[in-house]
């Protein structure tokens, strides 16, 4: 199966140009058996949507990803949910995937903690934590004690990620490798990701993959 594991939508990210039906059309021409939408969660998005009337986020970020899963499958696709998050105190942007609905729903505690207090909130619950792009502009390279891994090829086309010091720096610290394309406009669509022998079609399925490395990436 081929995966891209970080992509966003135009229903929950403010810099999203492509809506869930498009990209999932794009992702379909390109080849691609399974998408993670990992949307911005964050107390800037949240306050955004909180001015137009909808002060429950979480509803919000659960609806953009319904969307998108019903959109996915009527094209044949398979659509997982996942998380972009930043805590309030600085611009870092972490992967998670294997978040809880329940836990989700309580996003001002989430983007509360910091970055250690949610790597022990997320190994008592099974959760997947990588920081994304550490290595770009404005990026604070995390402690890599605390990471479960880091996205080590970016494919955003308007950043320099720096995906070399990347994979290097998660091979000096053993660290667990993911690669995704950060879809936000066409040009993004199915820049990387991953590819598996597995059968990825749940949750379960993505972070048993994710947690035996058992995949190439693209």
């Amino acid at each position: 199966m081929k995966i891209d594991l970080h992509v966003h939508t135009s229903e929950v990210s403010l810099c999203g140009k492509l809506s869930a039906h498009d990209t999932l059309k794009l992702y379909k021409q390109k080849g691609y058996d399974a998408v993670v939408i990992t949307n911005h969660y964050n107390m800037d998005t949240a306050r955004h949507y909180a001015k137009l009337g909808k002060t429950d986020f979480f509803k919000v970020y659960r609806d953009g990803y319904l969307t998108a899963k019903a959109e996915g499958e009527a094209l044949g696709l398979t659509v997982l949910n996942g998380y972009e998050i930043r805590f309030n105190e600085n611009s870092n942007d972490y992967l998670v995937y294997g978040l809880s609905d329940s836990a989700a729903a309580d996003y001002e505690r989430i983007c509360a903690m910091n970055p250690q207090e949610f790597s022990k909130f997320a190994k008592t619950r099974g959760v997947l934590f990588y920081q994304a792009h550490p290595f770009r502009n404005h990026m604070t390279v995390q402690n890599p004690a605390i990471l479960f891994g880091i996205e080590i090829k970016n494919g955003n086309p308007r950043h320099d990620s720096r995906n070399d010091i990347a994979e290097a720096w998660a091979k000096k610290y053993k660290l667990h490798k993911i690669a995704g394309s950060d879809c936000h406009q066409p040009e993004d669509a199915g820049g990387t990701g991953v590819i598996t022998k597995r059968t990825v079609r749940n949750e379960k399925d993505l972070l048993m993959m994710l947690r035996r490395d058992d995949y190439t990436i693209i």
